[in-house]
């Protein structure tokens, strides 16, 4: 099988929005490749281990095809990553476009969507779209939707590459980073010492190092930051869980004086206090005070340590005083001119120059609603099986009969045939039962539909409601899987009931969907999500995806749940209730 996109061999059209959107493999042979082309420029040749196998050793890395374009949009300031791929994309004889996003079309109200479809039929031959935004899950988006644009105007399918995204995430920073440290380590995988310091709160490349450093056997991470910069929850959590040895220091100073077995290689996070609030100038004098270095603490640190940081610095407050960059402990030089040579290796993939024997499959997911392919289906189709979220109830002997004396106490009135939608909202607090109620009425335009409804003491559930929507004369034969998969969104655990000559001839319990999407009145919640309503790009459908709980830094005192729904796009964690907004406001 081949990995690309379209079954294009390799990276080709594939795209890169996190870490682990390229496999251990395709990783190492970045890496490897990287070395080996660098050591040519540089008249370095080594004699060590190679980190893969490379099949195609003898294939030039260089595109040269002026018919394939690289496309650099930076709707944030950047100098050195947008420098770095500027000039490997020259290199590789392609067309090079810088697209300012200050003087562009994205000041004429036009979306990201509408763009790239315009800048995509532009050439003839591939095209890579590196993109920096201040959104997030922008690249996410654009290679599920970008595909059949390209295949129906006749081009290859675009790459696209996340060169920063809000506070998410950096991957092509964060493969500079682990080749650098493979560097460092002389191209030895087994195990590796990071000390992560300063804003790890704020920083895309620290956030992306749970999955980077994942190329080595063993890792041990020490975490050295105060409160406002500490590590989020989530990142901390998943690298236990992935087997890192992780350790957490409060400063610098804390961390030299506690820490039995210091790192040999550290990296310094610049503080970003745009981000932290209102802070004194005393605050702001401590806060520096505890994520810099000072050159009188360099005796104790171990022979043959290295430093990287990111850049650029801040030349009037530098957390790595500047009389150290001509020690031997500068490695942030070295990282920064490393960025050239693995952009170029890069470039070459995912134009489908080299590693065209690289087979790890792409996971792209459908934006199909509810699983149905091929068309809208029925849901209740005696030949085809019920979807994953529509289980049939069996019924009891006396359960067909619809008992009339509910009537007289307080209950629906029977009906002799339609569909009965029971246990809406079913729990102790009867507002989400008429909430319940409403978002089904609403959501599946059934407002104009006579019936009735009502909130109703569970009977058995003592202490509990449930909502109860009756639809007399209602043909539940025509409903779609995408109709009752939006019943099941807006109301996991109810009963459809189908009645026919007044008696229950059918009844399906709806559970909750694996994915919620393009629905009226959900949204991510995250203002920095590309899908976020605020941000006005109207193509964007919000797509949540239900994944086990975990503790996360963007839901404090979250109780535990058995779930927690993921943007697609941002992967922005949300609590069921929460992915659901107000109609009332809206109107």
């Amino acid at each position: 099988p081949m990995a690309g996109g379209d079954g294009e061999p390799g990276l080709a059209g594939r795209s890169i929005h996190e870490v682990k959107d390229l496999g251990l493999a395709e990783q190492l042979y970045l890496y490897e490749r990287t070395r080996r082309f660098k050591a040519r420029k540089r008249v370095q040749m080594e004699d060590v281990r190679p980190l893969c196998e490379i099949s195609d050793a003898d294939v030039e890395e260089r595109v040269d095809n002026p018919d394939s374009t690289v496309y650099l949009i930076f709707m944030e300031g950047s100098t050195r990553t947008r420098e770095s791929l500027r000039n490997a994309a020259v290199y590789h004889g392609v067309k090079v476009n810088e697209f300012q996003a200050e003087s562009s079309s994205f000041q004429k109200n036009e979306t990201i969507t509408d763009t790239v479809k315009m800048l995509s039929v532009y050439s003839t031959q591939r095209s890579v779209f590196i993109i920096r935004s201040a959104l997030e899950g922008v690249c996410s988006w654009l290679r599920t939707a970008m595909g059949a644009h390209a295949q129906r105007m006749g081009v290859p399918n675009p790459s696209f590459v996340n060169a920063g995204d809000g506070l998410f995430t950096h991957p092509i920073g964060e493969f500079v980073d682990i080749f650098s440290l493979l560097e460092h380590r002389r191209w030895d995988r087994s195990a590796v010492h990071l000390a992560l310091v300063g804003d790890l709160a704020h920083g895309r490349t620290a956030h992306s190092k749970v999955e980077g450093l994942k190329v080595f056997d063993k890792v041990r991470v020490d975490l050295v930051a105060p409160e406002i910069f500490e590590y989020p929850v989530e990142y901390r959590d998943r690298m236990r869980q992935a087997g890192f040895e992780v350790q957490e220091f409060s400063s610098v100073e804390d961390y030299l004086e506690k820490s039995k077995d210091i790192a040999d290689v550290w990296y310094f996070y610049k503080p970003q206090f745009s981000k932290c609030g209102d802070l004194s100038s005393l605050r702001l004098n401590e806060l520096r005070s505890q994520v810099s270095f000072r050159e009188e603490w360099l005796p104790k640190l171990p022979k043959g340590v290295t430093f990287f940081q990111t850049l650029p610095r801040d030349k009037e407050h530098p957390i790595i005083p500047l009389s150290l960059d001509t020690l031997s402990i500068n490695g942030w030089d070295t990282v920064a001119a490393n960025a050239y040579f693995l952009d170029v290796v890069l470039l070459s993939m995912l134009f489908g120059k080299i590693g065209r024997d690289l087979a790890q499959p792409s996971m792209e997911s459908s934006l199909l609603t509810g699983g149905e392919v091929g068309g809208p289906q029925l849901a209740f189709c005696a030949s085809a099986e019920l979807p994953y979220f529509i289980k049939e109830v069996a019924l009891e002997k006396d359960a067909h009969l619809r008992n009339p004396e509910r009537a007289r106490a307080g209950g629906p009135v029977p009906i002799s045939d339609g569909c009965v939608l029971d246990h809406l909202g079913l729990g102790p607090d009867s507002t989400k039962c008429w909430e319940a109620l409403r978002k089904v009425r609403t959501i599946l335009g059934w407002s104009k539909t006579v019936g009735s409804e009502g909130v109703y003491s569970s009977k058995g559930n003592p202490g509990f409601f449930k909502g109860i929507l009756t639809l007399p004369g209602f043909d539940y034969k025509c409903l779609r899987v995408q109709e009752v998969k939006m019943m099941a969104s807006v109301a996991p655990g109810c009963t459809f009931n189908c009645v026919n000559g007044s008696k229950v001839v059918a009844k399906y319990r709806l559970q909750v969907p694996e994915r919620i999407d393009n629905l009226p009145n959900i949204s991510c919640k995250n203002s920095l999500c590309v899908s976020h309503p605020k941000n006005r790009q109207r193509e964007i459908v919000p797509y949540l995806e239900r994944v086990p709980y975990y503790v996360s830094s963007v839901l404090p005192n979250c109780p535990e749940c058995q779930h927690l729904y993921v943007c697609k796009w941002c992967r922005w964690p949300h609590i069921y209730e929460n992915i659901w907004d107000d109609l009332r406001q809206r109107q």
